[in-house]
C-alpha cells in the first residue's frame, strides 16, 4: 500500500523549467537579477550603492485562485514601498465621519 501512495506521488510531481535566470554584481554595490519559471513566475530586480543601499524590482505570478499578481517596489532611503493592485490601502485622509 505504501509503495502505491509513493508512486501517485511520484506521478503527480513535475519539474517547473526555469526559462531565465540573468545575474550580475560587482565590487561596488550593484547588481541586478532577472528570472522566469515555466509556470508563470518571474521576478527581478536591480540595486546600486548611493548613500546607503537603493533597490527597486518587481515580481508576477499567478495566484492559486486564478488572479495574476503583480507587486513593483523600490527600497532605499526611503524604506520599502511596494505597490501592486491586490495590496490593501489604508482608508483616505483626512477621515470624515458620517452621522454618528
Amino acid at each position: 500500500m505504501a509503495v502505491a501512495v509513493a508512486v501517485v506521488a511520484a506521478d503527480t510531481y513535475k519539474p517547473i523549467p526555469i526559462l531565465k535566470d540573468d545575474r550580475t554584481q560587482n565590487a561596488y554595490g550593484e547588481y541586478s537579477f532577472d528570472f522566469e519559471t515555466g509556470n508563470g513566475i518571474a521576478r527581478n530586480e536591480q540595486g546600486y550603492q548611493q548613500d546607503g543601499q537603493e533597490n527597486s524590482g518587481a515580481w508576477s505570478y499567478t495566484a492559486p485562485e486564478g488572479d495574476q499578481i503583480a507587486l513593483s517596489f523600490t527600497s532605499g532611503a526611503g524604506g520599502y514601498q511596494p505597490q501592486g493592485a491586490h495590496l490593501p490601502t489604508p482608508p483616505p485622509l483626512p477621515y470624515e465621519r458620517n452621522g454618528n
